[in-house]
């Protein structure tokens, strides 16, 4: 379209037959030529919805093809769908839209406000957004400056205690994500707030401490099993602290797991301690001693399951090392 018909369908955007505005609207848009943008601006503020709909339609539609200046109308309108047109369109623009989202971050409106939280925490200066809305009072926002580009291991350390669970739980997530470590501070609220303990069994393993401790105490199912494969992740020989932790404290299956598949000398001595302990679950303990067939050819093994055999009177375990001895026997041994 030449310049001249532009500026006059963009003219009878303003004509006072309603017909001619609207045969406008459409040439405009068939056409799709961004400049007619400002044509647009008055209709926001027309009597008619449809107009005004039609004024964010092009808002949208052209907008980032004019700059983040044409936003600013939008961002300082009376209008609730006005402002939040301009906070949805804030992240289709490649130049930097800092300026329309901080008069936007004020608004009154959560969905304003957190639109413009999200291109702030985008920017160049995320790292001091990332640090100023730590005390936002809205958990969303908050919660994103946490995920944030622009975060720092403190200020993920800080949320674990926001008073919002959300946010907590993705301080949490952002912590293992990046392989920092959670102190045995932060672990503790974790586990008071009763929240999934599973993504900071790395940390309570590489602490060794008593949070490893509750966790094992507790743990089950899943949570058992995805505690073993990171303490075999973590821990070579029965000198590893967060092992030897676990032995004071009697945590038998959890080391019983966690030995599956290794052999010394030390290692099945302690082994055949756990079995012999009357104080552990029988069905593990008869597990240990089901674990053991693919060893029935070794001499110390049938001779451990012998003696263990001779004193033993549960039945689940008579049942188990009988096989074992079974197995041996027919082997030579």
């Amino acid at each position: 379209m030449a310049r001249g018909g532009l500026d006059s369908e963009i003219a009878r955007l303003k004509h006072r037959d309603v017909r001619q505005r609207r045969r406008a609207i459409r040439v405009l848009f068939d056409t799709d030529m961004p400049r007619a943008l400002e044509g647009f601006v008055p209709l926001l503020n027309d009597k008619d919805a449809w107009f005004r709909s039609k004024a964010l339609e092009a808002h949208r539609k052209w907008a980032p093809k004019q700059g983040v200046e044409s936003l600013r109308t939008l961002a300082m309108h009376a209008w609730l769908d006005a402002r939040r047109c301009a906070a949805n369109l804030l992240g289709d623009f490649s130049q930097d839209t800092t300026e329309i989202a901080l008069l936007l971050i004020e608004d009154d409106d959560l969905t304003c406000a957190r639109k413009a939280a999200e291109a702030l925490l985008r920017g160049k200066d995320a790292a001091e957004y990332a640090s100023t809305f730590q005390t936002h009072t809205d958990s969303a926002i908050r919660r994103m400056a946490v995920l944030s580009k622009g975060a720092i291991p403190e200020h993920r350390a800080a949320a674990l205690h926001d008073e919002n669970q959300g946010v907590c739980e993705a301080a949490l997530q952002a912590i293992v994500d990046k392989g920092e470590m959670l102190s045995e501070e932060g672990m503790k609220e974790i586990l008071k707030r009763g929240i999934n303990a599973s993504p900071m069994l790395s940390s309570a393993v590489h602490n060794a401490g008593q949070v490893l401790i509750e966790i094992a105490e507790q743990a089950d199912g899943q949570t058992l099993k995805a505690l073993v494969k990171e303490l075999r992740l973590q821990c070579d020989s029965l000198e590893d602290a967060a092992i030897l932790l676990l032995l004071k404290h009697e945590l038998y299956v959890v080391v019983g797991r966690w030995m599956q598949g290794k052999k010394s000398e030390e290692i099945d001595a302690l082994r055949w301690k756990i079995i012999g302990n009357d104080s552990v679950n029988v069905i593990e303990r008869a597990r240990f001693i089901e674990r053991l067939i693919g060893r029935c050819g070794e001499k110390e093994i049938a001779e451990a399951n012998r003696s263990f055999l001779a004193e033993c009177s549960e039945e689940l375990l008579r049942i188990s090392a009988e096989n074992l001895s079974t197995a041996s026997t027919e082997l030579g041994l």
